[in-house]
């Protein structure tokens, strides 16, 4: 029987949204001027043209995460402006070594292949180490219940008897 668990984790627009925001718009509006002042007739298509790119860029600072779960396999996808997906990692849950609470503390880049940190706001974030055959991967994931329990299902016993406390 196949089973399958989606989770959608949205982040918190704080600070950095919105100074990113402003910054984009800002720097749009004087390319617009400059393009009116010193381009005259073809202006218009540059404000256009400037505009729509503002909007564009503005949408990439508003970033969702997505788990799935497919027969012991996850995927975490990131999702820009819920118009464009990327695949972060994806990999066996059979080969998750440990499932620890993620206190915010630096990641070693050096000790891991691959480190993937996708998780929104709140306090329930987990840092999950996987096995493989190029060496360590890190995620970072923040798992609701129905998600929790499925991870449960297939990473090793001995993981899953401590995972997620």
């Amino acid at each position: 029987m196949d089973t399958y668990c989606e989770q959608i984790v949205k982040t918190k627009k704080g600070a950095k949204y919105y100074f990113g925001v402003v910054g984009i718009w800002l720097a749009a509006v004087i390319l617009a001027y400059l393009g009116l002042v010193f381009l005259g007739i073809i202006a218009p298509i540059l404000i256009v043209t400037v505009g729509y790119g503002a909007y564009y860029l503005c949408g990439f600072l508003s970033v969702e995460y997505e788990y799935i779960i497919t027969n012991g396999t996850m995927d975490i996808d990131v999702i820009y402006a819920k118009r464009s997906r990327k695949r972060l990692s994806s990999f066996e849950l059979s080969t998750v070594e440990s499932i620890e609470k993620y206190k915010g503390e630096a990641i070693d880049k050096n000790r891991f292949k691959k480190s993937v940190v996708s998780y929104g706001a709140g306090n329930d974030a987990y840092k999950m180490i996987m096995s493989s055959d190029s060496g360590l991967i890190l995620a970072v994931i923040s798992p609701d219940e129905r998600t929790r329990q499925e991870i449960v299902k297939w990473v090793p016993k001995f993981v899953g008897n401590t995972a997620f406390r």
